[in-house]
């Protein structure tokens, strides 16, 4: 019985040393997180973490959004550097349905953000312009990042997204242009040359008339 008891604490004690050595122990502590927010400039609206459709922020196309991404180390304050967070590196995929304003070519956007004390933090700002013209679509730009600490013993990632909603506004009914009216090739007689005929006839009237009567008178 003993024999068999103490096989018994010797097989759990090797299970518990297994244990022990699967989990490791970390002497550094960095404590990466990472908030991605989306704000329509061109409509005006306050930046949103906007993380589910119900949250998400409206735009059109031809929109311009400003995405704010911020890294930041939570870890517990540190003189030695225990608790830095070292190579830390952000990445943005941006998904089909808008391009970066100021390099549309580019698709992926990665920045190597150094070492994050703790308490500290690094913000980033990006400018996209809305592509999709299909109403209702989502667009969901995922934001990531990686690091660890410096002594490469405690690795660090996480990811956020920021959802974007677009509407397509109507478009007023075209109205067909009023046809044109078609223009007189010459202007109508407006009696003109009538009016000088009978002056004409009027005037020689006279005339006559006065011939007539200066002559009678020299009869007499």
């Amino acid at each position: 019985m003993k024999r068999v008891s103490l096989l018994a604490s010797a097989s759990v004690t090797s299970i518990l040393a297994v244990s022990a050595v699967a989990v490791p122990a970390y002497a550094w502590h960095p404590k990466g997180t990472i908030v991605k927010y989306v704000a329509n400039q061109t409509t005006g609206t306050t930046k949103s973490d906007a993380n589910t459709n119900e949250t998400a922020v409206g735009a059109a196309p031809g929109d311009v959004l400003v995405y704010t991404i911020t890294v930041s180390n939570t870890g517990a304050s540190s003189s030695d550097g225990l608790n830095d967070m070292a190579d830390t590196v952000l990445t943005d995929a941006l998904p089909t349905g808008v391009e970066l304003v100021s390099n549309p070519a580019t698709r992926t956007i990665s920045e190597n953000l150094g070492t994050i004390t703790p308490g500290s933090s690094v913000t980033k700002t990006y400018t996209v312009k809305v592509t999709s013209e299909t109403d209702g679509a989502s667009i969901t730009n995922n934001a990531c990042f990686t690091g660890n600490s410096t002594v490469s013993d405690n690795p660090q990632s996480g990811c956020d997204v920021a959802i974007v909603k677009v509407h397509v506004p109507e478009k007023p009914p075209i109205t067909p242009p009023t046809p044109e009216q078609p223009q007189p090739t010459a202007l109508p007689d407006t009696g003109s040359t009538a009016l000088t005929s009978a002056v004409s006839v009027g005037i020689a009237g006279t005339l006559g008339f006065a011939f007539n009567t200066l002559r009678l008178k020299r009869r007499s």
